[in-house]
């Protein structure tokens, strides 16, 4: 296993994904849309290096594809075989606040039922390294979801809340420098970075849709930049600057 402590001026999440990365119990991560659960995911994955393969279950896609994925995981020797595996495979479900309630509760009453023939003690089924994720926007619906509450305490004891990315700004350098070096390797273009005002516009916006619309702004802005150039100011979204210039003279204003 490999600790992430080692790098410097990581945001709190890093801590606690460290936590699991050094553990082997199955853990959530909650959060918007859009503020990297797939890669705290796989940031796991890679970091407990068990040599075995990652297995995404994803619950974003259609009814059919959905009552596969509980059939897969309810299989009498699915679980089994996670526990026996001597190169150890990691599960990821995605977004089980998608899954349908009837299926929720098919999962919740199989994991019961190996708990009640000794099957599968708690303790063990607890600590296969399996990973979830849900969205939290919907935070009423959530609240309310019996059969998800129910299936998440029957399989998951630890809670990662990935914060919004306005939450973890000090994060946007690096994450420019990678969709950057990105999109160089992808359109096989010579982009160089980004000068230091454009890097301060970027830091003062809120980025509601979060790292998936600082993607975006990247992207869209490195075409518009020739090899050996960085990005200015000037290839940033109308949108955005805008954005920024409001929050500024509301600042000035003393209306924020």
């Amino acid at each position: 296993m490999r600790s992430l402590m080692a790098q410097e001026n990581l945001p709190e999440v890093y801590k606690e994904i460290d936590r699991a990365i050094q553990s082997s119990v199955n853990v959530i991560l909650e959060g918007e849309s859009g503020v990297g659960k797939d890669y705290f995911a796989r940031l796991i994955y890679e970091g407990r290096n068990w040599g075995g393969e990652l297995w995404v279950y994803d619950c974003e896609r259609t009814d059919r594809d959905q009552t596969r994925t509980v059939e897969q995981l309810t299989s009498p020797v699915f679980f089994q075989k996670l526990g026996r595996s001597q190169k150890k495979d990691t599960v990821f479900i995605r977004r089980i606040d998608l899954l349908q309630a009837h299926l929720l509760a098919q999962l919740s009453d199989f994991l019961e039922e190996l708990g009640k023939r000794g099957v599968f003690p708690r303790s063990k089924l607890l600590s296969l390294g399996i990973i979830g994720s849900l969205e939290t926007r919907r935070e009423k619906e959530l609240s309310i979801n019996i059969p998800l509450h129910r299936f998440l305490n029957s399989l998951f004891c630890a809670k990662i809340r990935v914060p919004p990315l306005k939450e973890r700004k000090k994060e946007i350098p690096r994450l420019i420098e990678r969709f950057i070096s990105l999109f160089n390797k992808e359109q096989k273009r010579n982009i160089f970075g980004i000068t230091p005002d454009a890097l301060a516009i970027l830091l003062q916006y809120d980025w509601p849709d979060n790292i998936c619309e600082l993607r975006t702004e990247i992207e869209r802005a490195a075409t518009l930049i020739k090899d050996c150039g960085s990005i200015k100011p000037s290839a940033l979204s109308e949108k955005l600057t805008k954005s920024v210039l409001e929050t500024r003279s509301l600042h000035k204003s003393g209306k924020v």
